[in-house]
């Protein structure tokens, strides 16, 4: 009896012990521990929300060892962490020449300029801005590569990127007073007038001021890296800070500006008053236009180029409007 009574204990035993491994895998999901579930869905979770997953299943495919695909996967954790293969230092070099050349304009401009005016002194103050938006550009991207980690860095470099764009976005509207005073002296006709000239003073100064309240009521700024394809983009190397929320009402006046000189240069070409003159300011709206109308990551470089393009170009001109020749 003795021995029946084990048999049977232990019979109950396996039975009870069966149910409970059937039970652990029909239990819904739902019942299980927190403890059990929630590492797979933190670990899942990220990597699904990112955009660029298909870049390292791509390169999977080609039989590549785990330790040529722990980059990949970084990669994928962060993509700005992704090396685009290119010297590190190409990036700001050619923001420090976009600066350096700039210097040259407003210094000759300091010589070209006899006869200041509001609108000399507006081309003066646009390529200041110029200098100093290509310059933090530049610097940041030399000496502030670590703001991820140091936030001192960060702030210091936030702080510098402020007048880029409030400087930028001032003297850009007040430069079309410049064209208007250059198209005058090239005798288009309808800029003889007096008070189409202070029509534009107003509009110009009025339009700086609608641009920085419409600033002031942003987020601000932050730091801004290219991190979609191309992921072998030169701008990857750059440190900046953009606009926390872009508004193509910020280039705006940017565009007016290029049209401007563009659309005026013709009319100055057509009246024939000063042909130089005219030449120069359609050299330099088309400078800016087509610099700034080239796609994506170029665009980076290729905008800065055109506006320095277009100073250049006003800088020609200026030597006969102000400077008597």
């Amino acid at each position: 009896n003795m021995v029946t009574l084990n048999n049977t204990t232990t019979t109950l035993a396996l039975l009870v012990s069966s149910a409970a491994t059937v039970g652990a895998f029909t239990t819904p999901r739902t019942s299980f521990s927190p403890t059990i579930i929630s590492a797979p869905v933190l670990q899942l979770q990220p990597i699904a929300q990112r955009t660029c997953v298909s870049t390292p299943l791509q390169l999977l495919k080609n039989d590549m060892t785990t330790a040529e695909s722990k980059p990949l996967l970084k990669a994928v954790e962060k993509p700005a962490d992704i090396d685009n293969g290119k010297n590190d230092l190409i990036a700001p070099t050619i923001y420090a020449l976009y600066t350096a050349a700039l210097i040259y304009i407003i210094y000759q401009l300091r010589d070209a300029i006899v006869a200041p005016t509001l609108g000399s002194f507006a081309l003066s103050f646009v390529t200041g801005a110029l200098i100093w938006d290509n310059l933090i550009i530049s610097i940041g991207s030399f000496f502030f590569k670590d703001i991820d980690t140091n936030p001192k860095k960060y702030q210091i470099l936030k702080w510098l990127s402020y007048p880029r764009f409030t400087f930028h976005a001032v003297g850009v509207p007040l430069q079309c007073i410049t064209v208007a005073e250059m198209g005058k002296f090239a005798g288009v006709g309808f800029l003889q007038s007096d008070i189409v000239q202070i029509g534009i003073m107003v509009a110009a100064v009025a339009l700086a001021i609608a641009d920085r309240v419409k600033f002031a009521k942003s987020p601000g700024i932050e730091q801004t890296i290219w991190d979609k394809p191309p992921f072998g983009a030169l701008e990857r190397d750059l440190v900046k800070f953009g606009y926390v929320e872009p508004d193509f009402a910020y280039v705006i006046p940017a565009i007016i500006l290029a049209l401007s000189n563009l659309l005026v240069g013709i009319a100055a070409l057509k009246a024939g008053t000063d042909p130089e003159v005219a030449k120069w300011m359609i050299f330099a709206g088309l400078s800016a236009l087509i610099g700034n109308a080239l796609p994506g990551n170029i665009n980076t470089f290729s905008g800065n180029l055109g506006e320095a393009g277009m100073q250049f170009c006003l800088l020609e001109a200026a030597r006969i409007v102000y400077g008597g020749m």
